[in-house]
């Protein structure tokens, strides 16, 4: 199933959509994984109700791995999402062979015409492009792009999300995004109240990470993001 219909289809049933954002480390909060199993992790994140799983690969700041991103995609039956910087074709078709679903583009990590020139390759590869803006200059690209599904990062991942970002980003520059898109708000996103926000601003689903990574019953934590007692 593709992440924007597994989204909209979460919706449709009265649900919050979430995504669970799996990574191992961040350059603010050192060590996310504590020695626990990933697979464990993107596990409970999908028992709590996670409509999709995103798996972090970059190495040098996240600890990522495409091992990773195989494991997490052998173990779940949710959209899975891999989120690393694109500089090559063939980080695509490797994306596509560990059997994820979908591809995250950086808007502000890559030229404009890298997003256009590797977007109808994720297609080609039957990977859903997700493109993470986070100015309005990058969602009139997305735009003009008609892509499906535009993420908005409300921190800034060129100061690798060390920035004081919050949902007054996705509040900003959700009205910008065209209509058919589903719109996912990014990172900052901490509690329900915050949950609620970037939904009552035009968003359609959240991806958190640190928050769940960070608590100490995850499936607990999904539940209470979501609302449910």
């Amino acid at each position: 199933m593709r992440l924007s219909e597994a989204v909209r289809q979460k919706q449709a049933a009265g649900e919050i959509p979430i995504i669970g954002d799996i990574k191992l480390r961040s350059p603010e909060h050192g060590d996310l994984a504590r020695g626990r199993d990933p697979v464990d992790i993107a596990m409970a994140m999908v028992a709590g109700g996670a409509v999709a799983v995103s798996v972090v690969t970059e190495a040098e700041h996240y600890n990522g791995s495409l091992s990773l991103l195989e494991a997490v995609c052998s173990a779940v039956n949710v959209p899975v999402l891999r989120k690393d910087f694109v500089r090559r074709e063939q980080d695509i078709m490797d994306t596509s062979q560990a059997g994820a679903d979908a591809q995250l583009l950086t808007c502000c990590m890559m030229s404009e015409n890298e997003i256009d020139r590797f977007y109808p390759v994720c297609v080609e590869a039957d990977l859903e492009p997700l493109i993470e803006t986070h100015s309005e200059e990058e969602i009139a690209h997305a735009n003009r792009l008609g892509a499906g599904l535009i993420g908005i990062n409300n921190r800034n991942i060129q100061q690798w999300e060390q920035d004081n970002g919050d949902v007054s980003r996705t509040k900003m520059l959700v009205g910008l995004v065209h209509k058919e898109a589903v719109i996912i708000s990014e990172s900052s996103i901490m509690t329900h109240d915050d949950v609620l926000a970037a939904l009552k601003a035009g968003a359609h689903a959240v991806l958190i990470g640190t928050a769940l990574l960070q608590a100490e019953d995850i499936i607990e934590k999904m539940k209470e993001l979501r609302g449910i007692k």
